[in-house]
């Protein structure tokens, strides 16, 4: 079985085939033929409107790539990564020549030169007052009740860590300190690189802009888990680096960020 990571130009988001055959694939997909990039996976570009391989179907890259299996997910993190980046970047940003593949990468044929997939960095913050208590937010271009960590893009000509601080005060308010990395995570939609944070927030005061971040609330474990089981909180995708991070602080399990005062996980 082969899973085909299906990219269509001026879609969005993404496209994943699942469970399809490669030669019936690149019999029903002309234009470019399917790539196989390994563990079963294969990369297609196609046009607006090509209908999926025979017995397979389109779904949403971003709630069907948990249907891969654990071990082939990091290598469909990493295709549909490039496999975007090429439907959007055929030419050379420098001279406007054709970019091909090469045994080492992608160069421009113009000028023979590099040419590196575009990826733009992102921090995401667990923040966290002196009780321990999580602060959650929800944002203008979110679904209804989901809430999830502080984020954004890294400025140019700006740390890792800077982007944490100014992000927390633009988007809830909140000055923060102690900060400490967590984990990265390749996030293609269209081509990110997310690196989450955990964080000491200065004071318990939030202010949000009501454009961009609508709500924003400090919780605590049991808070967040009654709020879960009542289905008044919806959190980000299972296998996110977001929900990630929040489940791993609200069980206490493998939770590798800021813990208090005194280097316990407080108690709700």
């Amino acid at each position: 079985m082969t899973h085909l990571l299906g990219v269509i130009p001026g879609a969005a988001p993404l496209l994943l085939v699942a469970g399809a055959d490669l030669a019936d694939a690149a019999r029903s997909i002309q234009s470019p033929p399917p790539v196989p990039v390994g563990e079963g996976i294969a990369v297609v570009v196609a046009e607006p409107g090509t209908p999926p391989p025979p017995g397979a179907r389109w779904a949403p890259a971003r709630t069907a790539l948990p249907d891969l299996p654990p071990s082939a997910q990091p290598i469909a993190l990493r295709a549909l990564a490039v496999a975007n980046w090429r439907s959007r970047a055929r030419f050379c940003p420098a001279c406007g020549g054709p970019v091909e593949p090469t045994a080492h990468g992608y160069n421009c044929l113009r000028e023979d030169r590099p040419v590196f997939p575009r990826t733009d960095p992102c921090v995401i913050t667990a923040i966290l007052d002196s009780g321990g208590r999580l602060l959650l937010c929800h944002a203008a271009n979110h679904p209804d009740r989901l809430y999830t960590l502080v984020a954004g893009f890294v400025e140019a000509g700006e740390s890792l860590e800077d982007a944490v601080r100014r992000e927390a005060l633009e988007e809830v308010g909140v000055e923060v300190s102690r900060l400490q990395f967590i984990r990265s995570q390749p996030w293609p939609f269209p081509g990110s690189l997310m690196a989450s944070f955990s964080a000491l927030a200065s004071a318990e005061a939030i202010t949000v802009d009501g454009r961009e971040i609508l709500d924003a609330a400090w919780f605590t474990r049991a808070e967040l888990t009654h709020a879960l089981n009542s289905g008044a909180v919806a959190l980000p995708l299972d296998y996110s680096v977001a929900r990630q991070t929040i489940e791993s602080w609200r069980t206490g399990r493998g939770w590798r960020g800021w813990r208090g005062w005194r280097g316990e996980v407080p108690r709700p």
